[in-house]
C-alpha cells in the first residue's frame, strides 16, 4: 500500500462464551417482551444525540434457555450505536429513517446480529456484547484452504442510500488441532441463511450454535462433535448481506460524473483488517487460502478481480455471474473485485503477462504513461528478484474516490487517480515522478507482501519499508536521469523528524487492536523502513543484497515470514560470498527493535586520528518517556560508519569503506594518515552520501570550516551532503546539541546554490522557522532575509520550465514557491499576471504545470471572493486529478476568514469535495496563517464526524492529527490541545498522533524560547 502524502498515518478484555438461554415453550412470549422493549429504542435513541434522529424497530433474538440475549445491555448498544449515526443495527431498522447533520456520520453501519439457524437439532445463538479489548488474535486451530465466494453488489438504482450487497461464502479448512469451534472474522454484516459444517467425507452437518465477540469482530461457529486435527472441514455460510456505502473500506461505493449523471462503482480496500467486512473470513495475514471469486453485475457493467475470468454465465434478469480463475495462496487482505463501466488501454511484458490499465472513459488517454513505466518495471523486478511475476495478467486502476495513495492487490492494483493518471502538458513532472513512484511501490509489493507476507502486522515494515526502497530503483531503472537515489534522501530527512520524538516507534512494533494495526501505517514503517534497508545495502554490498533477497523470497514463496528470516537469508548469503560482514541479525536488530536513532559526534584534533562516539537523538531531550517501548539495547546501535575528508573528498564511498561502531563502544579511534590537521578549513565529514541512518556532529571548528568549504566552492562537496550539512544542522540546533548560530552559517551560501537536493533540505528547515515566526515580530526581518537568499535564485529559474531536466523543474518549483511566499515582488506580480491571463481566458492556461500551485496559491491570496470562486469553477470541471489536487490546495490560500470558513464547511460535504480530499483540504487551510486557528476550532467541533469516518483509516486520520497542529508553538496553543485530549473518553487510531502533537508543540514551545534570541541577534548582524 502506498501512503497518500501527495499534499505534503485497547485494555484487556476476555471474550464470554456464556450465553443466556430460553426454552422453547417460553419463547412466543419473549417475542413479544422483546417486541415491546423495542419500540421503546426509537424513543431512545432519539434522545441519543442533539445531531441525529433516529427511529429504529428492533428485534433481539431468543435462545432455547428461558431469557433474551441479554436485552438491557443489547438496548443501550443499540442507543450508542444509533446517537454515533449507525442506523442499521438491527435486522430490522429501517435505512431511511436517519436524518442528520453537516456534522454527522453520512454513512451506515450494519451491525452482526445472530439469527436463528434453520439446521435441524437443539439450535442455540447468542451475543456478546463489545469491550474494549488488547487481544483479538484468531485461535490457529484452523488453517483455511480454499474460498469459494459469491457477491452481488446492488447498487442500480437512482438511490444510493439503498445500495447493498449480498454474498455466500464456503470455506475449506484444515484442521491442525482438535478444537469444536470454528472462529471467523465478521464485521458490519448481516447473516441471512443458514450456516452447516460437514466433514469432507460425510454429509452430517456438525453445526451446533454460533455466537458473535463483537469486540473482536468474531463470529464462532461451535459444533456438535470435536473436529480432529489431520482433518478437512467446510463451512457453508449460505447468505449475508452488508451495506454498499462510500466508506473507502471494505466493499464500497465510488462514483463519478458524466454530463450531470453520477456514474456507480462497486470497488474494494481489504487493507489492512477490512476483507471481514464482506464476507466472514480469517482475516489475518498468516491465514493464506486461494480463492474462487464469483461476481454477478448488470450486462451494463464489467467486472474484475486479481485473476482472468475464466467464464460469464447469464442469471437471468439481465445479471451476469463472472467466474474467475483461481487465485495462488494469498491472505484475504489482497482480495480486489470492481463492477465498473470503465475502459483500458494494454500491453504484454517480454515475458507474455497481460499488462491493463483502466480508468473512466474519460480519463483513458491519461493512462499510456503509467501502462508503459509498469509493463518495464514489471520486467526489472522479474530479473532483479530472479522470479518470474506468478500470475497471467496484471490489472492497474485509478479509482474516482480512494483513501490510500494505491493498493498492492495481487494482480489488480487499485490506486487513487492522481497516482496513475498522467497528462502531458497539463500534469506537472513532480505528478509524472508520482505517478512513476507508486507504480514501482505497489509492483513490489507483488514479490514483498504478496509472494512473501509478514506474518503479523508488527512486521508491516517488511512490506512497506521494501517497497518503499524497492519504488527508488525501480524508477531509477527507468528513469536514470532523474537521480532518484540522491532524491531519497529527501525522505531520509523527512521521517528523522517524527522518529526524533520520544513517542516515535520502533520499526518492528508489537500491535494487536485495530487501531494499532491502522496507526503504524506512518513515516517509520515506510521511510525509515525504507532507509534502514538501504543503509543496510550499502555495507552488505549491492550483490550479496539483491542475492540474498532472491535467497529471502525464494525460501518463503506462498508462505509468512518474519522479520529474523530476512537476516538469516541475508547473513547466510553474505557467509556464502564471503563477505566480511555477515552479523546481519545482530545489527540490524539495534535499528529495528528500538525506536529513534544516534548522532555520531566526530571528535577531530590531532593529525591522522578521529574519535566517534555515539548518542540518541531526541528532538526535545526533556520530553518525558510514556515507557511504551524500552529499548533492549540502551539505545545505543550498531553502526556502519563511513567518512571522508578535505584532502579526499571521496563520495562515493562502498562496502568497503564501512566501519562498524560497536553499541558496546564507548568511544572509537580511527586512524589514517591522509586524515589532514584540524586547523584552517581543512574538514572531515562522515557518513559520505548519507547511507547511514544517522545525525553527524561536529566541534565548531569543524563546522565552520564545512560552512567555509560551501561558501567558497560549494560543488566540492556532494550534492547529498550538502543537503545532509543543512538538515543536520538545524536539527541538532533543535535538540540543543548544535548553537543556532553554525546552523544559521549553513545557509549563507544558498545564493549559488542551484541544486534541488540541498535547496530541499534548505526549504524543509527554513520553512519551519517561518511558520514558527509568522505571528512573532522578528517575523519581517526573516522575510527580508529570506527574500535575498531566494531573489537571485528566482531570477535564474523565473516561471517557465521549457527546456529544462527534470530535477531543474523541481528546482523551479521549489524556488518560485519560496520566493512568491515571502514576497519577492517579481515573483508575486509574475504569479498575478499569469492567472489574470488565464481567467481573461479559462480554456487557454497559460501556466506552467510545475509553478501552478504557487500562481494558484497567489492569486487567491491576493484576489478576493472573485478569483476564489473562479478556482472553485475549475476545480468543478477539471478532468485530470492531479489538476484538481492543484486547485483545492490554491482554495486554501485566501486571507479571508468567510472564505476559509466556508470551505472546511465543504471539506466534509461529499456533495463539495471527495471524502477522500477532505484532509488534505483542512489540514492545508491550517498551514494558512489566517486558516491554524480556524482549522483547529472546526476540528474540535466536528470530533465526532471527523474521528468515525477516519479513524478506521490506515492513516488519514493521524495525518488530519498531526496537520493541523504541526505549527502549534505557544503555551495557550499546548494548553488547548491537552485540554481537548484529556476530555476524550478513546482518542482511536490517533492516539499515537496526539501524542506526538504533544511532545512537538512543547518542543515548538522550547525552541522558540531557546533561539528566537539567538536569531534576532543573528539577523541583525547580517544587517536584517
Amino acid at each position: 500500500m502506498k501512503r497518500q502524502d501527495y499534499y505534503l498515518n485497547g485494555d484487556s478484555g476476555k471474550m464470554s462464551s456464556d450465553g443466556f438461554y430460553i426454552s422453547k415453550s417460553k419463547a412466543f412470549i419473549i417475542v413479544f417482551l422483546a417486541l415491546a422493549v423495542a419500540v421503546g429504542v426509537g424513543i431512545i435513541v432519539h434522545f441519543a444525540g442533539s445531531a441525529v434522529n433516529v427511529e429504529c424497530v428492533c428485534t433481539f433474538p431468543t435462545t432455547d434457555g428461558g431469557n433474551s440475549v441479554g436485552e438491557t445491555a443489547a438496548l443501550e448498544l443499540c442507543k450508542t450505536w444509533a446517537s454515533e449515526g449507525y442506523t442499521d443495527i438491527c435486522s430490522v431498522c429501517p435505512n431511511n429513517r436517519m436524518s442528520s447533520t453537516i456534522s454527522t456520520r453520512m454513512t451506515r453501519k450494519t451491525i452482526t446480529t445472530p439469527r436463528t439457524n434453520t439446521t435441524s437439532g437443539s439450535v442455540t445463538t447468542t451475543q456478546n456484547v463489545p469491550s474494549v479489548v488488547s487481544n483479538v488474535r484468531l485461535p490457529t486451530a484452523l488453517k483455511p484452504l480454499l474460498y469459494t465466494l459469491e457477491l452481488q453488489p446492488h447498487m442500480y438504482t437512482m438511490n444510493p442510500d439503498e445500495f447493498t450487497f449480498n454474498g455466500s461464502v464456503r470455506i475449506l479448512f484444515h484442521c491442525m488441532e482438535n478444537t469444536d469451534n470454528i472462529t471467523l472474522h465478521i464485521n458490519q454484516l448481516n447473516l441471512t441463511g443458514y450456516i452447516s459444517v460437514t466433514h469432507e467425507n460425510k454429509i452430517e452437518d456438525l453445526y451446533q450454535r454460533h455466537e458473535f465477540d463483537i469486540a473482536r469482530q468474531f463470529i464462532i461457529i461451535y459444533t456438535k462433535i470435536q473436529l480432529i486435527a489431520g482433518r478437512n472441514y467446510t463451512v457453508d455460510i449460505s447468505s449475508f448481506v452488508g451495506p454498499l456505502v462510500p466508506g473507502l473500506s471494505g466493499l464500497y461505493i465510488s462514483s463519478y460524473t458524466r454530463e450531470d449523471t453520477k456514474i456507480y462503482l462497486a470497488t474494494t480496500m481489504m487493507a489492512p483488517i477490512d476483507a471481514r467486512k464482506v464476507f466472514p473470513c480469517q482475516d489475518e495475514p498468516a491465514f493464506k487460502a486461494e480463492f474462487d471469486v464469483t461476481i454477478l453485475r448488470k450486462e451494463s457493467k464489467k467486472a474484475i478481480s486479481n485473476t482472468p475470468l475464466a467464464q460469464s454465465v447469464s442469471r437471468g434478469d439481465d445479471w451476469v455471474a463472472d467466474k474467475f480463475e483461481r487465485t495462488p495462496k494469498m491472505s484475504t487482505y489482497l482480495l480486489a473485485f470492481i463492477i465498473c463501466d470503465f475502459n483500458y488501454t494494454q500491453n504484454t511484458t517480454k515475458s507474455g503477462i497481460t499488462y491493463r490499465a483502466w480508468s473512466r472513459p474519460e480519463a483513458t488517454d491519461q493512462t499510456q504513461y503509467s501502462l508503459d513505466v509498469g509493463v518495464r518495471i514489471l520486467t526489472f523486478y522479474e530479473k532483479y528478484f530472479n522470479i518470474p511475476y506468478p500470475l497471467p495478467k496484471q490489472d492497474m486502476i485509478a479509482i474516482p474516490d480512494f483513501a490510500a495513495g494505491a493498493m498492492e492487490n495481487w494482480g489488480l492494483i487499485t490506486y487513487r487517480e492522481t497516482a496513475m493518471l498522467y497528462q502531458p502538458g497539463v500534469s506537472s513532472v513532480k505528478n509524472k515522478q508520482f505517478v512513476a513512484i507508486v507504480v514501482s511501490h505497489e509492483l513490489s509489493h507483488q514479490w514483498f507482501g504478496n509472494l512473501v507476507t509478514p506474518s503479523w502486522w508488527d512486521d508491516l515494515w517488511l512490506n512497506e519499508g521494501f517497497a518503499t526502497y524497492m519504488q527508488y530503483m525501480g524508477v531509477d531503472h527507468v528513469h536514470p536521469e532523474w537521480k532518484m537515489f540522491e532524491q531519497f534522501v529527501v525522505d531520509l530527512q523527512d521521517v528523522f523528524n517524527i522518529d526524533g520524538l520520544i513517542s516515535s516507534h520502533p520499526v518492528y512494533v508489537p500491535v494487536a487492536h485495530p487501531n494499532e494495526i491502522n496507526a503504524i501505517f506512518d513515516k517509520i514503517s515506510y521511510a525509515k523502513g525504507a532507509s534502514i534497508i538501504r543503509m543496510m545495502r550499502f555495507f552488505l554490498g549491492d550483490d550479496v543484497f539483491q542475492h540474498g533477497l532472491t535467497r529471502y523470497l525464494n525460501g518463503l514463496r506462498y508462505d509468512v515470514a518474519f522479520h529474523d528470516d530476512l537476516w538469516f537469508a541475508l547473513g547466510n548469503q553474505s557467509l556464502a560470498e564471503d563477505n566480511r560482514i555477515s552479523n546481519v541479525k545482530e545489527i540490524m536488530d539495534t535499528w529495528t527493535l528500538q525506536m529513534n536513532y544516534p548522532v555520531v559526534k566526530i571528535t577531530y584534533n590531532r593529525t591522522g586520528q578521529i574519535t566517534v562516539e555515539q548518542h540518541r537523538y531526541l528532538q526535545d531531550p526533556n520530553a518525558m518517556d510514556p515507557g511504551k517501548y524500552t529499548s533492549p539495547f540502551g539505545y545505543k546501535w550498531h553502526i556502519p560508519f563511513a567518512y571522508t575528508t578535505s584532502d579526499d573528498k571521496w563520495f562515493n564511498v562502498n562496502s568497503n569503506d564501512v566501519i562498524i561502531m560497536n553499541k558496546n563502544e564507548t568511544t572509537k579511534t580511527i586512524s589514517k594518515n591522509s586524515i589532514p590537521a584540524p586547523t584552517g578549513n581543512n574538514w572531515v565529514l562522515g557518513n559520505p552520501m548519507q547511507y547511514g541512518y544517522y545525525r553527524v556532529n561536529y566541534d565548531d571548528r569543524n563546522w565552520i570550516a564545512l560552512t567555509e568549504q560551501l561558501k567558497s566552492d560549494h560543488t566540492v562537496v556532494h550534492v547529498i551532503n550538502r543537503a545532509q550539512i543543512i538538515d543536520d544542522a538545524w536539527s541538532l540546533a533543535k535538540s540543543g546539541d548544535l548553537d543556532m548560530s553554525i546552523a544559521l552559517r549553513t545557509t549563507e551560501y544558498l545564493n549559488k546554490e542551484l541544486d534541488w537536493i540541498p535547496w530541499s533540505a534548505a526549504n524543509n528547515q527554513l520553512g519551519f522557522v517561518g511558520s514558527m515566526l509568522e505571528r512573532h515580530q522578528l517575523n519581517e526581518s526573516f522575510t527580508k532575509y529570506m527574500q535575498n537568499k531566494t531573489s537571485s535564485a528566482f531570477e535564474k529559474v523565473k516561471l517557465n520550465s521549457t527546456g529544462t531536466t527534470h530535477l531543474e523543474s523541481f528546482l523551479r518549483s521549489t524556488i518560485t514557491n519560496l520566493a512568491c511566499s515571502y514576497g519577492v515582488e517579481a515573483c508575486v506580480d509574475e504569479a498575478k499576471q499569469l492567472f489574470a491571463q488565464w481567467m481573461s481566458s479559462p480554456e487557454n492556461n497559460p501556466i506552467d504545470p510545475g509553478i501552478k500551485s504557487t500562481v494558484y496559491c497567489v492569486a487567491v491570496a491576493e484576489g478576493g471572493i472573485d478569483e476564489w470562486e473562479f478556482v472553485l469553477v475549475q476545480y468543478r470541471t477539471a478532468n485530470l486529478a492531479d489538476e484538481k489536487s492543484r486547485l483545492l490546495e490554491g482554495l486554501s490560500c485566501s486571507k479571508q476568514p468567510v472564505i476559509l470558513s466556508r470551505y472546511l464547511k465543504m471539506a466534509i460535504d461529499p456533495n463539495e469535495i471527495r471524502r477522500q480530499d477532505s484532509v488534505s483540504v483542512i489540514v492545508h487551510i491550517s498551514r494558512n496563517t489566517n486558516g491554524r486557528s480556524l482549522a483547529w476550532e472546526f476540528f474540535q467541533a466536528n470530533w465526532d464526524f471527523l474521528s468515525n469516518d477516519f479513524a478506521a483509516g490506515s492513516f488519514t486520520f493521524s495525518t488530519l492529527v498531526s496537520g493541523i497542529t504541526s505549527l502549534f508553538n505557544t503555551q495557550f496553543e499546548l494548553d488547548q490541545l491537552k485540554e481537548f485530549v484529556d476530555s476524550k473518553a478513546s482518542l482511536g487510531s490517533g492516539e499515537r498522533a496526539f501524542a506526538q502533537a504533544l511532545e512537538k508543540t512543547q518542543s515548538n514551545i522550547n525552541w522558540m524560547t531557546a533561539n528566537v534570541p539567538v536569531i534576532e541577534s543573528w539577523l541583525n548582524d547580517q544587517g536584517y
